[in-house]
């Protein structure tokens, strides 16, 4: 996941910042790629701090990476607590659910490989 959405965030560098509210407009076929390029341009409106995705290749995890893993997670496995604590004080309250349904969106795709 995390792979994908780095590759994602270098494409989406010299792109203009996506609203949150059109990122929401995924047609039903979309696959992880899309939702990677969706999530990438909507972190920087959706935190309230700028996100940390490391370079492709890159070994470990930025804490930021091990953050979304984490949300991921917590949405996979239905624990409300989780997604609430883990959302509440990085994303603006507006944009926690187009978060959630771009993250869920990848996971979701990822898992059907």
């Amino acid at each position: 996941m995390i792979a994908l959405l780095r590759l994602a965030a270098l494409e989406c560098r010299a792109a203009p910042r996506a609203d949150l509210h059109a990122c929401t407009v995924l047609a039903p076929e979309a696959d992880a790629a899309d939702f990677a390029v969706a999530l990438a341009r909507a972190l920087p409106s959706a935190t309230a701090r700028r996100v940390v995705l490391w370079r492709p290749g890159a070994e470990g995890l930025s804490f930021d990476e091990t953050w979304i893993l984490a949300l991921a997670a917590a949405l996979r496995r239905g624990d409300r607590d989780s997604v609430r604590f883990l959302t509440g004080r990085r994303v603006r309250p507006e944009a926690v659910p187009v978060l959630r349904l771009l993250l869920s969106g990848l996971a979701r795709n990822l898992e059907s490989f």
